[in-house]
């Protein structure tokens, strides 16, 4: 197989500062034009309800608003709260940067299989527990289930599958500036991901349960093998029946795992707007920027695997997808304090340092209950 190192280039880093940049300037004008909303007066301008008879539950009741972001909502004291997210991911397409390439050329590349096509499940389970009104604790476990599509240069086609429990995340949320009473809040995010998702998945060779097992790709491990620190912030605001926030949150991983690599920092940062149509529905939309580098070292299991998804220095990228949500929350009865979130998308801009799979959409739904 050909060798291929990849450079940044300085275009690239131009493309980041800007992605940045643009980010930055829409959470600055949504957070501008908010202020503005309530500042307004008199001249057919809605005014603020009166929260001040209220306890911080009643108010936390009243928020309909959960956004679909890990530490992106806290919990009044003493409040547990119980989860579920279903995940569903399609991949498709290969890219080398920002545009697509045909499975022939990255066989002229020296590459002898690539992936067509990916399908992932995630089943999320969580809970949440305030002990004080500043600080909600909060703990994540998913199951992964993955389908990954194969084409060879000889072009036959076959089918590989993975599955099993992720690696464990467990955060504190931490209220530094601002309460429920005050309409905006700012949150330090702290937290660590336990290596609690194998490294070691195999399936059977070329797919034919005839065949040895082998060891899969990097993206088809269930887990990172590291013990990874979750460091961000996040800001709530909220004005009569608007809400919104941003979220910057990033993956800093330490040392090399068990097979001597070690998978790349991760960096986030996300937008969105929410509106209470009623007390019980609100629709959202997210904006979801990531960027992720290449992996440090490489996996002696994979050193004869002709996939690009092998090769540790074609794993960087970076995405930004558009996300349209729709928030139920029982606000009275005897289901009270149950919450159904769905929110689909799909990016409206990627740049992969490939080739490898790009994403083509993505569906999430989640249930919560409080009390």
């Amino acid at each position: 197989m050909t060798k291929r190192t990849t450079c940044a280039s300085g275009g690239r880093e131009d493309s980041s500062a800007i992605l940045v940049l643009f980010f930055a300037l829409a959470l600055l004008v949504v957070t501008a034009s908010a202020m503005d909303m309530g500042g307004a007066d008199g001249s057919g301008a809605s005014k603020p309800r009166d929260l001040t008879g209220l306890s911080l539950r009643e108010l936390y009741d009243m928020d309909i608003v959960q956004p679909n972001v890990l530490g992106g909502h806290t919990h009044t004291a003493g409040q547990i709260m119980l989860g579920y997210e279903y995940m569903h991911t399609h991949m498709a397409g290969l890219y080398q940067g920002s545009g697509q390439v045909s499975p022939a050329t990255v066989f002229a590349e020296g590459f002898g299989t690539v992936h067509t096509s990916m399908d992932m499940d995630m089943h999320m389970v969580d809970v949440m527990y305030a002990p004080t009104e500043r600080l909600t604790l909060m703990a994540m476990l998913p199951y992964k289930q993955m389908t990954m599509q194969h084409l060879t240069s000889t072009h036959t086609t076959f089918v590989q599958n993975a599955d099993g429990v992720g690696d464990l995340e467990a955060m504190g949320l931490i209220t530094i500036l601002g309460d429920v009473h005050s309409g905006g809040r700012l949150i330090l995010n702290l937290g660590v991901s336990f290596p609690t998702g194998s490294i070691n998945v195999h399936d059977h060779a070329s797919g034919n349960p005839n065949n040895p097992e082998v060891l899969l790709e990097y993206f088809m491990q269930m887990g990172s093998g590291t013990y990874d620190f979750l460091p961000g912030l996040t800001y709530l605001g909220d004005y009569e029946s608007w809400a919104w926030g941003a979220q910057t949150l990033e993956t800093v991983r330490f040392g090399r795992n068990d097979h001597g690599y070690r998978l790349g920092d991760e960096y986030g940062l996300s937008g969105w707007a929410a509106y209470g149509v009623t007390d019980w529905f609100a629709p959202s939309v997210r904006l979801n920027g990531q960027w992720w580098n290449n992996i440090t070292g490489d996996d002696p299991g994979l050193a004869h695997n002709t996939t690009p998804e092998a090769r540790p220095n074609l794993r960087a990228g970076r995405r930004v997808d558009l996300l349209m949500g729709l928030n139920f929350y029982v606000p009275k009865g005897f289901l009270k304090g149950n919450r159904l979130m769905i929110e689909g998308g799909f990016p409206v801009y990627q740049y992969l340092s490939g080739p490898q799979l790009g994403t083509a959409w993505m569906l999430n739904v989640g249930w919560t209950y409080a009390f």
